[in-house]
Parts: structure tokens; sequence; C-alpha cells
């Protein structure tokens, strides 16, 4: 079985988006991301236009309302509130029940011989990509803040690699926040980037909104990858199967029929993940 293909496949079938190019026809009932990386100036869009079906937008919804939760500067600890553990939780209520977290459940369980109730596969979730953590000078960490928002080191953005929060802050215009925004540069070696729609590798500057501050902060990202179209509950499902045991699921993964790595980092305790994000793999 390949397991990130049918999570894929789920996603799409469920809250994912599709990416196409942009002669293709675009089909409103299951929503559309147009991908255009035939050329590269500042104020290109790769993600050129976004339409996300009704049925599909309470998903974007519950993980938009993270995104405010933490500090930008990895350094500072989290204030953590009632209200942001309140959005946590209805997020992953609603991620646990989607199609990607139920088939990679199942893939977890076969593979490490124990089942899971509702309430152990939240938890088991929670730790993975919630939990948060120390890690050298960095404090309060968690997998999903540097994967879905990304976080300041130094002058560097590190993490960011959701399609979604990337084209809001592409997008000041249509995002209500209108905080972080996105300036390309482009840089990335030419041999990471595949003719593939489903992963995008680029360089950009981020202009950062510090809560914390109450400033912008301009990082800079040599070189980001990121899955398009793929729900935030798609990223969670792909991300713990990912983290399983070595023998269950392989860093390699065959996804449209095209070869790539998926980079994953754990906390220290390997309890939580770091990192998580495809890397193209040249044929």
């Amino acid at each position: 079985m390949n397991i990130y293909q049918a999570i894929w496949d789920a996603d799409m079938e469920g809250n994912g988006i599709r990416p196409i190019s942009s002669s293709e026809d675009k089909d409103k009932s299951r929503g559309y991301v147009v991908v255009n990386t035939k050329n590269c100036r500042p104020e290109h869009h790769i993600l050129k236009e976004v339409y996300i079906p009704e049925e599909k937008r309470s998903s974007y919804q519950l993980v938009e309302k993270l995104f405010n939760n933490y500090a930008l500067n990895q350094k500072n600890k989290e204030k953590n509130t009632i209200n942001e553990l309140v959005e946590v939780e209805d997020f992953l209520k609603m991620a646990i029940q989607s199609f990607p977290s139920r088939i990679a459940k199942q893939f977890i369980e076969e593979k490490s011989n124990r089942k899971f109730s509702e309430l152990q596969w939240y938890t088991y979730l929670h730790d993975l990509w919630f939990r948060q953590f120390n890690s050298e000078n960095g404090k309060d960490l968690s997998g999903f803040e540097h994967v879905f928002i990304g976080e300041q080191q130094s002058k560097r953005l590190v993490g960011h690699h959701f399609w979604y929060k990337y084209w809001l802050e592409d997008n000041a215009d249509i995002n209500e926040h209108r905080q972080d925004q996105i300036v390309m540069n482009c840089s990335v070696p030419s041999e990471q980037i595949c003719n593939t729609l489903d992963v995008i590798t680029v360089g950009y500057h981020l202009k950062a909104f510090d809560y914390q501050k109450n400033r912008f902060v301009k990082l800079i990202k040599k070189n980001c990858g990121f899955f398009v179209g793929v729900s935030a509950e798609g990223i969670l499902a792909l991300g713990a199967v990912r983290a399983a045991s070595q023998e269950s699921a392989a860093e390699d993964a065959v996804i449209n029929g095209v070869h790539y790595k998926l980079e994953l980092s754990r906390s220290r305790d390997g309890r939580s993940i770091r990192t998580f994000y495809p890397i193209y793999v040249p044929s």
C-alpha cells in the first residue's frame, strides 16, 4: 500500500484543494489552486488563484484561528491562554474525524499492533504536533508552530511549510488579518525545482508581524518546500505516518508519480515533531 498516496487521495476527496495549471478547467465544486511557476519576479504570484468551496472552508477557518497564537521569535516563551487551547481543541476535533486522519490512524494501528480510542488518537496527534518543548535556545516550540506558521531565528524565517498561510501572506488585500506579507526573491537551486504542481520550492522574504512587540519584522527564507492544496489535517496525517517507526513509513514517498523525500525531525525526547516538509528528488 502506498500510504502517502492514499492520504493524498483521501484529502483531495475531503478538504484538500487540487493544484491545477492556468490552462486546466476550474472545478468550483471541488476547489482549485492555480499554480504558476513559469516566471519569477518580485510581483509574481506562484499561487495565482485559489478557490475554496463553502463545504471545505471550515477546515481553513479553524486552522487560521491558530495563526496568531504563537510568539514569532523562537527564543520567547509562549503565553498560552484558555481561548487558544480551545481553538487547538476545536481544530483537532475536526482533524481526527477527517478521511486522511482515519487512514493514518488505521495504518499506524496495524504497524504498531495497537488500537487507539478516539481520545487516545486525539492525544497522540496533540503530543506529536502541539506539545511544547525546549530545544537549545528555543522556548516552547512545537511542530505545528514550526510547520504551519514559521518562526524567527535571528533574521531568518524557519519552518513555514503550509501553502494556505503562504497564500494569505502573498495576498494581503484578501487576507482579513492583513499582517504578514510575502516578497518573492526566488533563490532556489534549479535541481530542486520540479515540474509537478503538487510541491513548490521557493525563496522569499516575509514581513512578519510580531504580536508580542506589536511591530513588523523582515525575515528571509532562502529555500522553502511545501505541499500545494493539502489541507491542514492532511499534513497532520502525512506527518503522523512519516513519524511512525522507520520500518513502517519510509522517508521516500511517491505521490502522483513524483518522488519526494519527506524530511522530518523530532524533539530531543522523540515525542513530538520538530519539522516536516517535502523535498523533490530528481529522477
